[in-house]
This record gives C-alpha cells, sequence and structure tokens, in this order.
C-alpha cells in the first residue's frame, strides 16, 4: 500500500494545526480560569437544581460550569402515507422554566427531499401563522420583533436536510408549540416501500485553512471551506449525562397495495390496523432520545413492484393541475460486459468509529467477493490523509484479493473527514484503457463542504462512475444522494449490518445490469409542460423514474421513453390515465420543489451574473408555492408585545451524540471530561507548536484571527452558549 500525503496538502494541514494552537491558547483563559466578571454574569444566568420545579430539563454547560434549562421539550412527528407520498407534520414544543425571556435555537434535520411549506406557532388557544419571504428580509422581520419584545418564530434552511428553528421571547412559564408541514416522495427499492425520518444532524467535520467568522451558534468557527460552518455545527450533549429532549413518531399507512410485513430497521415498533383500515406504526417505547434515523420500511405482498403510478394534486383556483408519475420501465436482457475497474472508497474517519466502521469494512468485503478475473480493483481509505492498497489498480486475481481482504479487516476509524484531496486524487487517475471505470464510496458524509465536492465530481469524473453507500445511524443523505446523481451512478444506504448482504446484492446488480442513457420523453394524447427533472438520469435496472409535470390538456394518453441500452436504440410506452390517478394535495408541493432543485443545480454551474437571475427566480417560485428553500424563510409573529424591554438570553439546544459514535473519536477528548479541564491540558500540550508555527502564518492574518476567535470565545463565555464542548 501507499500512503498519499502530498506536499500541498501537508501544508494545509499544518495551517490547521497553527489555527487549532491559536484557539487552544485562547480558550485556556476565557473558559478554564473565567474572570471574576464572566463568573458573575454566568452565575447570574445559571440555575441551581434545587431552584427548578417539576417538568424542566437540566443539564451541565461544559463550557460555564452551571446548570441550564434546555428550551426544547418534545418533538412529535405525525407522518401520513398515501401511496408514494408522506406528509408530515413535525412538533416541537418549547418551555421556559427560567425566570428572564429567551430565545431558543435549535439546528436540526429533515428529509433531504422534503418540501417544507408551512410553520405556525401555537401558544394556548391562539395560532400565529407564517409567511414566506426571501431569506435577509425574513431575518430582518424576526430580529425586529425580536427586539419589540413580539413572540417570533423563523424557520430557515442551511442545506436541504438541516434546518435553524428560532423562537424569540419565550417568557418564563411559557409553553410554546413550532409546528411544521412538509411532504416527501417515496422510493421503492426491490418490492418495499422505505421512509427515513432523520431525528439528530451529527457532528460535521470542518474543513478549511482560514477562520472567517462565527455568524450561528455553533461549536466551528466560519472558515473559508464552509462559510457557515457556524451553523450546521450544534453543540453535542454529552452522553453520559441525562438525556436532554425526546421525540415521539408515529405512521399512518395506505401504501396503496396489500403489505405483507411493516418494520423498522433501526427502532422497535408497534403496528395495529385503525378503524378505516390503514395501519399504524408507532415507537414502541412511546418516545426515545433522538439520536438515529427513524426507517421504516413496507414490504408489498406482490413479489414485484408496480409498473406505473400516478398521482395527481386537485385542480387549484388558477386551473393548474399537477402529476407525479413513477414508472418502471421493463428491464434490459443482460449482456456481457466489459472488465470493470473498481475503486473502493472508504471513510475511516473518527465519526465512523464504532458500528460505522463495521458496516463499511463488511460492505467493502463483499464488493471484493463479486469481482472477475478479468476486473481490475484498487482501494483507497481515507480520513485526515489517506492510503491507497496498490500505486495501481491491481487485477481481481486470488492472491491480490486475499491481500485486499486482510487490508480490509485492519482498518481503524480516527482522525478528520478530509473526502475532498482523496477524491479528487482517485477522480485523476489515469484510467486503464478497455475498462470501464466505477468508484464506490463507502461514508457517513458527516462534513460541512458538500458544495466543494459536487464542483470537484463536475470537473474531474470524467467518464467514469460514482457510486455512494452511505453507511451508519444519521449519515448525510443529502451528500449522498447528490453526488449519485452528479456521478450518474446509484445510492444505497445502509442503517444496520443485518442489512449489508442485502443492500450490497442489489446495488452490484445495478452495477452488472445494462444501463438506459440519453433518455427522453414525448407525451401523446395528453399536454404536459414544465415537466421535471429536466435533464433525465440514466436509468438502472429496477430503478424508478420519478416525473413531476404540469398538465395543460387531455386526461388520457400515453408516454414515450426512448433511451440507449450500450450501441442499441431502447423504447418503451407508459400509459397515462389521469381517470385512475390518486389524487393527494401534496403533489403541486412536490412539484414545485423539483422545480427548486432543478433551478439550485443549474445554479451549482452558472456564473455569478447567471446565479444572481437563477436566485432571484427561485425566490419568486418560491414565494408562489411557499416553500423555504436557500433563499427564503417563514416567519410568524404575534403582533403583542410581551417583553417591553426587548432583551433575552439566547439558548441554543445541544443535539444529541448519534448512536454508534464514540464521542473521544469524533472530538478527540474523554467523553467524561467538561469542555474547560479538557482544552486547559490540550492548551499545555499545543502550546509549544503553537508558538512555532504561528511564525510561519502571515503576521496581519495572525493578529486578525486571534482578534477574532478572541472575541468569539469571549462572547461564548458571556452567554453560556458553548454547551457540552468535548
Amino acid at each position: 500500500m501507499e500512503r498519499i500525503a502530498r506536499s500541498g496538502f501537508r501544508i494545509e494541514i499544518w495551517k490547521r494545526i497553527a489555527l487549532l494552537a491559536i484557539l487552544t491558547i485562547l480558550v485556556g483563559p476565557v473558559f478554564a480560569q473565567q474572570p471574576e466578571a464572566l463568573q458573575s454574569e454566568d452565575q447570574q444566568s445559571g440555575l441551581n437544581p434545587s431552584q427548578v420545579g417539576e417538568g424542566s430539563l437540566l443539564y451541565r454547560s461544559g463550557a460555564s460550569g452551571q446548570y441550564e434549562s434546555i428550551p426544547l421539550l418534545h418533538t412529535d412527528a405525525a407522518i401520513d402515507v398515501r401511496g408514494l407520498v408522506a406528509s408530515a407534520t413535525v412538533t416541537q414544543q418549547y418551555a421556559n422554566s427560567t425566570t428572564t425571556p429567551i430565545e431558543a435555537i435549535y439546528v436540526f434535520p429533515l428529509p433531504h427531499d422534503a418540501a417544507v411549506y408551512d410553520m405556525e406557532i401555537r401558544i394556548g388557544n391562539r395560532v400565529i401563522k407564517s409567511v414566506v419571504r426571501e431569506r435577509e428580509e425574513a431575518k430582518r422581520v424576526y430580529t425586529q420583533a425580536k427586539s419589540e419584545g413580539k413572540r417570533t418564530a423563523l424557520l430557515e434552511q442551511e442545506r436541504p436536510n438541516i434546518f435553524t428553528a428560532s423562537v424569540a421571547n419565550i417568557m418564563p412559564g411559557d409553553h410554546i408549540d413550532v409546528r411544521m408541514r412538509y411532504v416527501q416522495p417515496l422510493h421503492w427499492e426491490v418490492g418495499k416501500m422505505r421512509l427515513v425520518f432523520p431525528m439528530v444532524v451529527g457532528p460535521r467535520y470542518i474543513p478549511g485553512t482560514q477562520a472567517i467568522g462565527h455568524l450561528g451558534t455553533g461549536w466551528s468557527l466560519d472558515t473559508n471551506a464552509v462559510q457557515d460552518a457556524s451553523r450546521i455545527t450544534p453543540f453535542v450533549r454529552n452522553p453520559d449525562s441525562r438525556s436532554g429532549h425526546d421525540i415521539s413518531v408515529s405512521v399512518d399507512l395506505d401504501p396503496g397495495f396489500d403489505s405483507t410485513l411493516v418494520q423498522s430497521v433501526s427502532h422497535q415498533i408497534n403496528v395495529r390496523r385503525l378503524s378505516d383500515g390503514r395501519q399504524r406504526a408507532e415507537l414502541a417505547t412511546g418516545v426515545t432520545i433522538p439520536n438515529k434515523d427513524f426507517i421504516l420500511e413496507v414490504q408489498s405482498a406482490e413479489s414485484k413492484q408496480p409498473k406505473v403510478s400516478l398521482f395527481l394534486s386537485p385542480a387549484t383556483d388558477t386551473g393548474e393541475t399537477h402529476f407525479l408519475l413513477a414508472a418502471f420501465p421493463p428491464s434490459v436482457p443482460p449482456k456481457q460486459r466489459m472488465p470493470m475497474e473498481m475503486l473502493y472508497m472508504i471513510d475511516v474517519s473518527g465519526s465512523m468509529e464504532g458500528t460505522s466502521i463495521e458496516q463499511a469494512r463488511g460492505a467493502l468485503l463483499q464488493a471484493l467477493d463479486t469481482l472477475m478475473p478479468s476486473d481490475r480493483f484498487d482501494i483507497l481509505a481515507f480520513s485526515s490523509l489517506f492510503d491507497v492498497f496498490a500505486p495501481e489498480p491491481l487485477p481481481a486475481t486470488a492472491s491480490n484479493l486475499d491481500a485486499a481482504r486482510h487490508y480490509v479487516q485492519n482498518l481503524r476509524a480516527g482522525g478528520g473527514t478530509e473526502m475532498l484531496p482523496a477524491l479528487k486524487y482517485l477522480m485523476r487517475k489515469p484510467q486503464t484503457p478497455g475498462y470501464l471505470r466505477h468508484i464506490i464510496l463507502l461514508t457517513d458524509g458527516d462534513l460541512g463542504n458538500e458544495e466543494e465536492i459536487f464542483a470537484a465530481l463536475h470537473s474531474d469524473l470524467g467518464n467514469a462512475r460514482l457510486y455512494t453507500v452511505a453507511i451508519g445511524s444519521e449519515p448525510n443523505l443529502f451528500l449522498a444522494t447528490k453526488m449519485a446523481q452528479f456521478g450518474r451512478g446509484t445510492f444505497t444506504h445502509i442503517a444496520d449490518n443485518n442489512e449489508i448482504r442485502t443492500q450490497m446484492t442489489h446495488l452490484f446488480a445495478s452495477i452488472e445490469s445494462p444501463v438506459l442513457t440519453d433518455v427522453k420523453l414525448s407525451f401523446e394524447g395528453v399536454g404536459a409542460a414544465e415537466v421535471y427533472p429536466e435533464h433525465l438520469p440514466d436509468l438502472f435496472a429496477a430503478q424508478p423514474l420519478l416525473i413531476y409535470g404540469h398538465i395543460t390538456s387531455g386526461h388520457t394518453g400515453k408516454v414515450h421513453l426512448t433511451a440507449r441500452a450500450g450501441d442499441e436504440p431502447y423504447e418503451t410506452v407508459i400509459p397515462f390515465d389521469a381517470s385512475k390517478a390518486s389524487f393527494h394535495p401534496g403533489i403541486t408541493t412536490l412539484w414545485a420543489r423539483q422545480r427548486v432543485e432543478d433551478l439550485m443545480d443549474s445554479w451549482r454551474l452558472a456564473d455569478p451574473v447567471t446565479q444572481t437571475q437563477i436566485r432571484e427566480n427561485v425566490i419568486e417560485h418560491a414565494i408562489r408555492y411557499h416553500l423555504v428553500t436557500r433563499f427564503t424563510s417563514l416567519v410568524a409573529v404575534e403582533e403583542v408585545v410581551v417583553n417591553a424591554s426587548g432583551q433575552s438570553a439566547t439558548s441554543p439546544v445541544p443535539a444529541e451524540l448519534p448512536a454508534g459514535w464514540q464521542m473521544d473519536k469524533v472530538f478527540g477528548a474523554p467523553a467524561t471530561g467538561t469542555a474547560d479541564s479538557f482544552l486547559e491540558v490540550l492548551g499545555i500540550a499545543f502550546l509549544l507548536s503553537g508558538l512555532l508555527l504561528v511564525g510561519f502564518t502571515q503576521k496581519s492574518f495572525a493578529q486578525k484571527r486571534f482578534r477574532l476567535e478572541r472575541a468569539t470565545l469571549r462572547r461564548f463565555a458571556r452567554t453560556a452558549k458553548a454547551k457540552e464542548l468535548l
């Protein structure tokens, strides 16, 4: 094997260590010693457990050492499944058990393909509805209402699967519900329907060589690589302390087919039949700690999936009718395949320690078993640096495969998630003539520089295909699905060790089967406009084609699908009959979100002038259809002044450590320690290296960064924001 650490990458690592050294030096006097003035402020905001009544949730802040109230008590998710569409209502229950007004800030996940369209505040019998505004305008409305002492809530999208809810002027004794609604398309996976409801935002690895600010309330500074890092890195509660808020989940099922089995691979559930014939699945324990994705599978009684499903939205006041067409084109007869060059890329960073690395090793070992003697292969393992099994792809001989298995079995997790340099190295390797190159990436995807990854795929992938395998209890499905889309491959989700063989078998069956390329659609007998996705993806075996559009005329007709299977033309006809369609009120919202996704894909590739135009189009479209997007937010204001001073304490909600993760592997500190004691020791260890390395940085940048980080950390200490930093 060959260890790769190019000089440029070494420089980035050393710069990062220098940044850590400076940060650590500053943390010691700010957090560990706590000047007297700062201590008095903390004592004013801190709580004594004996002073708090029944029903309050407390935890001890690792930064201030004080007991602090957790403003979020409970989350409830009620999901309704009809056919291939899920509608969800998520209710977050906030309370203020302190004696001063507070602002709660909660960074939380939602499904990566959800269309979030509504939010409301409920205070007793009063309901305050939200409006959608351009993001900065919505923020201004929220900030003004907060300063005026009005109850207000703001819902912002940080990533398609990460959102921030801010609730201001929660008064002492208040109980406030923030209710959000979304719709989500569901997909078939070989005879079964799978629903994923994420519960926790896992700690994201934040690359970068410069600190540029701190816009949010998270544990990370914003960097030149992830400019909103502080908005996607909520502090993590020590798993050894008492749990924070809890969550309940229920799913009502009307899948449109006879099911033989309803099960969860993530949680214990109870399933019962309702009076209207539907089934309800809910957590067997009633509530649980939100530390892993909830995954529900519904197995069809038939051995194969339906060929066509059509869903329509009821006509609106403007006469618009939108549709979702899910079609499974007939399989293409297999042919003798060309030799393949299989490049396996496995994440061995610290977040993969525990069950995730076990799943990744098991999946990779199975992948090696599927290689043919005519194939070639190589393995790259990445964390802070990356290793390759061999300098060049090797023939899949028995001896080479035995050596590869030994290499995989000895992989251990630890370090950062520097995916970008490893991915670039692999994509830029010269391709072996006469072989089809496939890259299979196994990762939890918990990093913050998604856009850099997407840009690299567009510039360096060439004619190779990339397949993603999402591993662990809460993988970054936005990253995994988008990488597979841009890589012209498929996405596979492994949430449990028992799924490894089944899921990987389906993946390799897709790779082995012919792929339909150059896919085009035409409508006969039915007028359709604004059909999305605008550029149809390549189709693999057993992969559904999901089409959203707007019916302009007619109700019955045909959809002609033409493509190429290798060098041969391919054509099939898909029936389109609106009289046999299922109606669902969320189809228009799903269509609107798919249009936003298409626009955002174009935005990523556009020049700055075109990006501005696309941004304006997204804002106009999102406001019309009431969507939360990267550029639009929902804001609600109660027009009653409840806090005359307009002053309040900001209280971020700490996140749970994802199930199967190990605190010391992620943050590099003992899970039972506190932030101040750990950082004090770490500061001494890094003091000498910090002094040496600072000299290699430019003086102006070092001074600027010093002032920025010191101000940020002092702000943390004053407001006791740093929760359970380990």
